[in-house]
């Protein structure tokens, strides 16, 4: 499928989505509670998400190191901002992986096949702590953990060491370069993972969202695991009708649930906005990188 198509089709599942999410919730309430929301905690759950965003820039420059590449720290950063830009805004197009894959080949003379690898492991690490805690969520919130009967709920606890330890065997086996660093990887992105569900537990202060915070968060986590299949804007409009849908079935407050969500998609727009500043300054990023 052509990439116009592929970015039309994104825009008009996002759009959809949104619509679903409207259509079920009037926007009116949604900007009842967006007008009353909190600066501070606004301001504290944008830090947080700039953190994780650092603690991921480790994540992949420990990886890259792997492969032969040593990048220092801040013009690694800078390639990572200017990557979230390319990811959010340009969808249909190279996107930040692929940017970054070509200008360290084309830099460093590192072959297409390890960056690729490298930043498809690094994809694919992140994700564990994600499924771990929401593992360890869904047997935490009583609504869901009734669903799914007592003692059985706790026995799903037994399912992380044992992921953990198959998908540390499989890196072995497959991507034997990356297994030294496979538990430092992971540690860093628990540290991601961390950093965005304070990221969340902010927001609800700054909304006043009243019920479980441990509900939320399960939300949050799941909408996480559906924004990574790239149908949609950068997520925009399946993490809210992911929340909108989680809200229902845990009976939280759908305009609080939705609002905190769309906090949390402006927040990482504006953040990724800023490496629009990186693309405009590519001569120097690129003496960065080379040097």
């Amino acid at each position: 499928m052509p990439k116009y198509l592929k970015t039309a089709l994104k825009i008009g599942l996002s759009a959809l989505s949104l619509w679903l999410v409207f259509r079920k919730i009037e926007p009116e309430r949604v900007w009842n509670v967006l007008s009353r929301v909190q600066v501070g905690w606004l301001l504290v759950a944008t830090a947080l998400f700039i953190l994780s965003k650092v603690a991921s820039a480790e994540r992949l420059r420990l990886l890259f190191g792997q492969i032969g590449l040593n990048m220092r720290w801040i013009p690694n950063l800078k390639l990572y901002w200017l990557g979230m830009y390319y990811n959010l805004f340009l969808p249909g197009g190279i996107g930040g992986d692929g940017y970054k894959v070509y200008l360290l080949n084309r830099l460093t003379g590192i072959p297409v096949k390890p960056l690729v690898g490298a930043t498809l492991i690094d994809r694919l690490i992140g994700l564990l702590p994600l499924g771990y805690a929401t593992i360890v969520f869904a047997v935490l919130v009583p609504e869901v953990s009734g669903w799914i009967g007592f003692p059985v709920g706790w026995l799903w606890l037994m399912a992380v060491p044992i992921i953990h330890l198959i998908t540390r065997v499989v890196t072995k086996w497959l991507m034997p370069q990356f297994y030294p660093v496979f538990e430092r990887s992971v540690g860093w992105s628990i540290l991601v993972q961390g950093f965005q569900m304070g990221q969340i537990l902010a927001l609800l202060r700054a909304v006043e969202a009243s019920g479980s915070s441990e509900a939320y968060l399960l939300i949050f986590l799941i909408s996480s695991v559906v924004a990574t299949i790239p149908f949609t804007i950068g997520g925009a409009g399946a993490r809210e009708l992911t929340f909108l849908l989680g809200a229902e079935l845990l009976k939280l407050p759908a305009d609080a649930a939705v609002s905190v969500s769309l906090l949390f998609y402006l927040i990482t727009a504006a953040v990724s906005l800023t490496g629009l500043v990186f693309s405009f300054r590519s001569s120097s990023l690129t003496k960065e990188l080379s040097s």
